[in-house]
């Protein structure tokens, strides 16, 4: 009697990454390792877009912060600061913001635009002003009077009035200090607008602002308050939670989705108005066993565009330390689908010119001096931090233990089918695992696929009429992507509890995509 094999299929990966240990529990839909990669709302693997230097010419130090200026006549710069300089830039490179003090060294400068006008702060330095071509300090007398605006670590545009926190007065610290300027007037600060929220509790401090609809966000390391109201006479703070709050300088960011922050070594959180609720439960384990490090010394970044949320964070492995950034789809999965890329971020800002294409920039750490744009939905296949160099992008992803319904009986497992999909010709290297032993591959193959070409291009196909001086020539145009798509098979992967195999991406710097793969087995009789 011939024996009837059984068929397992992975045809979806929504569920993202899943660091857990006990990689029984991973659902069908997560991967325990993936790089540089995203998943397709339909299920599919593919390979992540590259990122794109915004500036050729890079700056002398590392970018610390990042704003932008939009005015209503059409305006839209990216503002950032480095070293003791504050810069500019409409397009590309980057021209220093002249008639401001000279920051200092490594701080960072928080931002907002409030009446045409950017406005920054850097905490012990004066707050200064920025109209898109000329650049002054303001003083910090807080009497009503006009051109100043208080030094402060956080600033913010909501509900009409300026908002600074944790602010610097008479050289003197007020961690837990929230001001209000005058209603549509951000250089215009009385004395008596302020609250000092919770002082002294626990020696907690402000750690950010965030505008959130009908209220602002008030962030401490470990709690989050609500402010309320229309002006200085119904202003008031409310408590939102004392459990969970944001760590300093880490950019808490607001979304449709809700509020998202980093607190302390658990992760990323989400305020949806109503409840918090953890989000990095799938990867708390590397922040476990450190490989997400420097928590406090070199921060986490949060950004929102693309209807994704961008998280970069340093991370340790091998004894080496590089920037990582991981992309959450809160709309994919349970809970939300986790990647991960080797994206060199360090600051994050989304950039929303009105009327305009909206993108993501980073400023890079190993990279210094450079701005890239790190939205992934450009088609690019490679990265470019330089001026002119392109690296090519490593990536692969590894499936789940396949265990054919059974973890225990041993199987004999047939030929796997990959449903692969790329724009031209390429070669995918496979490692295949087996018996939950990860420390050395079994079985070593390659997933090749040939793409489709045509001389149907613009300028050399003719139809209706083989007369090349003929009127009723026509061409054919050429499209932008020729996507193809192939089922390869893969030989035998012989005898094993359960299997796990890994794709890599191509040498060549291609996309490509996996949106299923099927796995024979036929079971063996247990003894």
């Amino acid at each position: 009697m011939a024996r009837q094999f059984k068929l397992e299929v992975l045809e979806a990966f929504t569920g993202g990454l899943n660091f857990r240990s006990d990689q029984f529990n991973l659902a069908e839909n997560e991967s325990p390792d993936m790089l540089n990669v995203t998943v397709d709302p339909r299920g599919g693997i593919r390979q992540r877009d590259g990122v794109d230097r915004r500036n050729t010419t890079a700056l002398s130090a590392d970018v610390k912060g990042m704003w932008a200026l939009y005015t209503d006549s059409g305006t839209s710069q990216l503002l950032v600061n480095y070293g003791t300089t504050v810069a500019h830039s409409a397009s590309t490179n980057f021209t220093t913001v002249s008639g401001i003090t000279a920051r200092t060294s490594g701080s960072r400068v928080y931002g907002m635009t409030m009446n045409n006008i950017a406005y920054g702060v850097s905490y012990d330095k004066p707050s200064f002003k920025w109209d898109g071509s000329s650049g002054a300090d303001l003083g910090t007398t807080l009497d009503g009077s006009a051109g100043n605006f208080p030094q402060a670590q956080y600033v913010a545009f909501w509900n009409n009035f300026a908002w600074a926190g944790y602010t610097y007065e008479s050289s003197t610290g007020y961690k837990y200090r929230l001001r209000w300027s005058n209603a549509n007037n951000p250089e215009k600060w009385s004395a008596a607008d302020y609250v000092d929220i919770d002082k002294g509790e626990h020696g907690d401090y402000i750690t950010g602002l965030v505008p959130a609809g009908d209220r602002l966000l008030v962030f401490k390391s470990n709690s989050v308050y609500a402010v309320y109201g229309f002006d200085s006479d119904s202003f008031q703070v409310t408590t939102a939670t004392n459990n969970v709050g944001s760590i300093p300088e880490s950019s808490p960011v607001s979304s449709t989705f809700g509020t998202f922050f980093w607190h302390a070594d658990q992760g990323v959180y989400v305020y949806d108005g109503q409840q918090f609720i953890w989000l990095f439960s799938k990867l708390q384990p590397a922040i476990e066993d450190g490989r997400i490090d420097n928590l406090t010394t070199n921060p986490p970044q949060l950004a929102w565009g693309n209807n994704k949320l961008y998280v970069s964070v340093d991370w340790t492995e091998d004894g080496a330390t590089t920037r990582r950034t991981f992309m959450y789809d809160p709309t994919m999965g349970e809970g939300g689908s986790w990647t991960m890329s080797d994206i060199d971020a360090g600051p994050l800002y989304a950039y929303r010119p009105p009327n305009s294409s909206p993108t993501v920039y980073a400023g890079c750490v190993a990279n210094t001096g450079v701005v890239v744009d790190v939205e992934d939905a450009q088609n690019r296949t490679t990265d470019r931090y330089a001026s002119t160099a392109v690296s090519h992008i490593t990536s692969y992803f590894t499936t789940r233990w396949v265990v054919g319904r059974d973890p225990i009986v041993k199987k004999r497992w047939g030929r796997p089918r990959v449903v692969l999909s790329a724009e031209s010709t390429l070669t995918l290297p496979v490692q295949i695992y087996k018996d939950y032993d990860k420390s050395s591959q079994t079985n070593s193959f390659d997933l090749s696929i040939t793409g489709k070409t045509s001389d149907s291009l613009w300028g050399t196909a003719k139809w209706d009429d083989a007369d090349p001086d003929s009127s009723y020539l026509a061409k054919w145009d050429a499209i932008a992507r020729n996507l193809t798509a192939d089922v390869v098979n893969l030989p035998t992967l012989g005898t094993a509890q359960s299997i796990s195999m890994k794709v890599n991406g191509p040498s060549t710097n291609n996309h490509w995509e996996v949106n299923a793969l099927a796995f024979t087995y036929t079971p063996r009789r247990l003894r």
